[in-house]
């Protein structure tokens, strides 16, 4: 089972493959036979998951009985392909609300897990390791995600003092005269910060000021550029939804 474990509260769900045996009444059963079997129109309700980089998450969603009273299976349906599915075990302990919603809500905390591990990846090489002992991979590992903590943090606090996005109203607004910039991310903290201890680690000529100037404005007008085609990503997907 390829599965994402997210728990807010006592709430619990997995992201599970269509292979997955889901208990029901007549026995165990896969994931994926449900869906098959045509769930019915009113059971699908169209709600967001959150916001993504290109506007708000939104899928249709479909809450599915089991065998057990307090476990579900939760289908996700893409609105672009209504064959593209995937599939959710959730838990709700008694005395807690069984709400769709806040269900939704938890099943999309899981793309901020995988957005961090995309990140651990790409930006401080969390799997670029063939180390054969136990050791030499735990060295690897915590200096990779101490990396990641380093970067995660210059990130937040530009994050924090960073003026909220412009983004638009609904899928008719006209676009602004500023769209403004967003604010780092990871990726572009690694790339700021390997500039500046460069700088720091050789001896500072107006060469390297004048390379170092260049990529700072580099960096401002590149996240000018994504907070552009941020609002048009959202500006489409509104008129979309509409």
């Amino acid at each position: 089972m390829s599965s994402t474990d997210v728990v807010l509260g006592t709430y619990n769900v997995f992201a599970i493959g269509i292979n997955f045996q889901v208990p029901t009444g007549v026995g165990p059963m896969r994931a994926d036979l449900p869906a098959a079997r045509k769930i019915p129109k009113r059971a699908w309700n169209r709600l967001s998951c959150g916001q993504g980089a290109k506007g708000p998450r939104v899928y249709d969603w479909a809450l599915i009985a089991t065998a057990g009273p307090r476990h579900h299976l939760l289908v996700r349906r893409s609105l672009a392909d209504p064959t593209d599915l995937a599939f959710f075990s959730t838990y709700v302990p008694p005395g807690r609300s069984m709400a769709l919603a806040d269900l939704v809500k938890i099943a999309g905390i899981g793309w901020a897990v995988e957005e961090d591990f995309a990140n651990g990846k790409d930006a401080v090489g969390l799997d670029h390791t063939q180390a054969r002992h136990y050791r030499s991979w735990r060295r690897h590992v915590v200096l990779a995600m101490a990396a990641l903590a380093l970067l995660a943090v210059i990130a937040g606090l530009d994050r924090r003092a960073h003026p909220d996005p412009v983004l638009p109203a609904d899928g008719n607004a006209a676009p602004p005269e500023d769209f403004g910039q967003i604010a780092l991310t990871v990726t572009e903290a690694r790339r700021l910060f390997q500039l500046f201890t460069a700088l720091l680690r050789d001896p500072p000529t107006a060469v390297a000021t004048r390379r170092m100037a260049f990529h700072l404005q580099w960096s401002s007008r590149r996240r000018r550029h994504q907070a552009r085609s941020r609002w048009h990503h959202y500006k489409r997907r509104l008129a979309a939804l509409a």
